[in-house]
């Protein structure tokens, strides 16, 4: 989709509005979702009260501070599209792309800045909505439900973004990801495999 969008509209219309329809959309599709969830049968698994939830209640706070906070480090305005759009609006000839996959973002000689949340796991953005989602003092089937494909869905997309930010950043996020910041989990740390010597290395030696 992305392809077919450059093709159709060109660099510029495509980098400029990208990003914001993507955000219009995935509202809508969600906020239709949540909808029908909300509106088919359910029951009470448990209910937690009291301190008990109050504690729930700042985990879940703790959970929308660290998305807040990588949002931000990523750049509000690149997440949200609008700054994409400003340059686009403003005629120049280079309209900045939407960030690759989420990432942390690079700095001005390119290295990828392992800072805050993306010094606790490579993918805060996937990983702050989890306690958001599994410490609500109130749990039903549907929210089970839901919670459980959210997961699947945040943890695979997170896979699949590993590799979109390797494609774009090259060495620079090999050497993120071999610094020791957990893939997903903080404190979670996988040993990290040695990779192939390119082709040109081999030739050279």
């Amino acid at each position: 989709m992305k392809r077919a969008a450059r093709d159709a509209v060109g660099d510029r219309a495509r980098d400029g509005w990208y990003r914001l329809l993507f955000n219009a959309q995935a509202m809508a599709t969600s906020g239709a979702l949540a909808t029908y969830v909300w509106r088919l049968p359910d029951r009470t698994l448990y209910q937690v009260r009291g301190p008990a939830a109050a504690l729930l209640r700042l985990g879940q706070l703790a959970g929308l501070i660290v998305g807040a906070a990588a949002v931000r480090q990523v750049g509000v305005g690149r997440m949200a599209g609008t700054t994409s759009l400003a340059a686009w609006a403003r005629g120049g000839s280079t309209v900045p792309s939407e960030p690759e996959a989420q990432g942390p973002a690079p700095d001005s000689s390119g290295r990828l800045r392992a800072a805050g949340p993306f010094a606790w796991s490579r993918h805060p953005l996937n990983l702050a909505p989890l306690p958001v989602l599994w410490l609500s003092p109130r749990m039903t089937a549907n929210l089970l439900t839901f919670n459980v494909a959210a997961t699947l869905y945040l943890v695979l997309g997170s896979r699949h973004e590993e590799a979109r930010l390797a494609a774009a950043y090259g060495d620079a996020y090999e050497t993120y990801r071999r610094s020791g910041v957990p893939f997903y989990l903080p404190g979670v740390r996988r040993p990290v495999l040695p990779t192939a010597p390119r082709v040109e290395e081999v030739a050279a030696a």
